[in-house]
């Protein structure tokens, strides 16, 4: 008798938890970070690519490169920064830091752009020496370092 009268109160103990659960409400979080419009993360993430296949190709000696090879890969990179260039051109946010956070992009993209351009220069001139990737990195890792700070909601 004491084992049904204690499976019985474990069991009402249980359905009240279990439907008091059910009677709260629930609280949605306020996300009150910027939003933007763009999606940042494909194009830090397209960037990261972009930078390693860069350093790949800085690495190897230009006599042992296939030029032609290396140029169409960097115009793939150039059209890749141009699609992102053409989505972010006249796109405006209501929060003003989500603007100066997209014109860092566009300013990023543009660096990057003018990089490639550099570094084709380079190959068909047989130079040895290489554009510096400075500022393009500094702007990388602005970039990657603000990216979390805002929301992504397409438009």
């Amino acid at each position: 008798m004491k084992k049904l009268l204690l499976s019985v109160a474990l069991f009402a103990g249980a359905m009240l938890a279990l439907t008091g659960c059910g009677g709260t409400d629930t609280v949605e979080t306020i996300d009150d970070r910027p939003v933007i419009h763009f999606d940042a993360g494909s194009i830090i993430s397209s960037a990261r690519d972009h930078q390693i296949k860069m350093l790949t190709l800085s690495s190897v000696p230009t006599d042992v490169v296939a030029i032609s090879g290396a140029v169409k890969e960097l115009q793939g990179m150039q059209a890749d920064n141009d699609t992102y260039l053409a989505e972010l051109e006249g796109l405006r946010h209501e929060d003003s830091s989500a603007d100066e956070f997209k014109d860092l992009v566009v300013e990023y993209l543009e660096a990057e752009n003018a990089y490639i351009d550099q570094t084709i220069e380079a190959l068909y001139g047989g130079g040895s020496s290489r554009p510096s990737r400075f500022s393009m990195e500094s702007l990388y890792s602005r970039i990657n370092t603000n990216v979390s700070d805002f929301r992504y909601e397409p438009k």
